[in-house]
């Protein structure tokens, strides 16, 4: 596979805060103690503007944000059969928590390196707000395909997911999980070890 086709190859399979020139992006991530909406719009391959939605579940209550974000592809590195990318992101808007509303300003870096049998993540978040404490959010993922998949056959991976968010009902959970993907279509189901159900849909147009 060549550098150029493994670039397209990738760039729809994954969840990346920005893809390719044009894409409408679709993600959803949900847990009972997180769950976090993004629709995005990529006007080129290495920026996005985004609209989320975030609900979590902290130890007094339910804290809810809703803000636009920018999503940037700082540096990108191809390979023959493997790509590695950094991205930053950030925006702010309204935030709501027990009776209180008010403001809320985040930021994230996110780290990933990929090929067609294994996968790797990290990435931080940081949320500020006037209403709740500080929301960090830090992940892992460990990723390994059983078999490599062409782009026109429907490919799936073997993860294990590593979440921190001290501020949170749950301050860390692992998560074994299946992901299955066909072109732009990404389908995520898993159990953590606390026995908590995570469910993650993401697609492009």
């Amino acid at each position: 596979m060549t550098a150029a086709s493994f670039v397209g190859f990738t760039g729809q399979m994954q969840a990346h805060p920005t893809s390719f020139k044009g894409a409408v992006g679709v993600m959803t991530w949900n847990q009972p103690f997180l769950s976090d909406y993004w629709v995005t719009y990529s006007y080129t391959h290495y920026a996005a503007v985004a609209a989320r939605a975030m609900r979590m579940e902290m130890p007094e209550g339910e804290y809810v944000v809703y803000f636009p974000q920018a999503d940037f592809l700082l540096k990108r590195w191809n390979n023959p059969d493997s790509q590695a990318n950094i991205y930053a992101y950030g925006g702010a808007g309204v935030a709501k928590f027990l009776e209180r509303q008010g403001h809320a300003e985040q930021v994230g870096i996110e780290v990933d390196a990929e090929s067609r049998t294994w996968f790797v993540m990290g990435k931080w978040e940081t949320m500020w707000s006037n209403v709740a404490e500080r929301f960090d959010h830090g992940e892992f993922r460990l990723g390994l395909a059983p078999y490599e998949a062409e782009f026109s056959e429907i490919a799936s991976w073997f993860m294990i997911q590593y979440q921190y968010h001290p501020s949170l009902k749950e301050d860390y959970v692992i998560t074994p999980l299946y992901r299955v993907f066909y072109k732009s279509f990404l389908v995520e189901a898993g159990v953590s070890i606390e026995g908590d159900m995570m469910t993650n849909f993401m697609f492009h147009f």
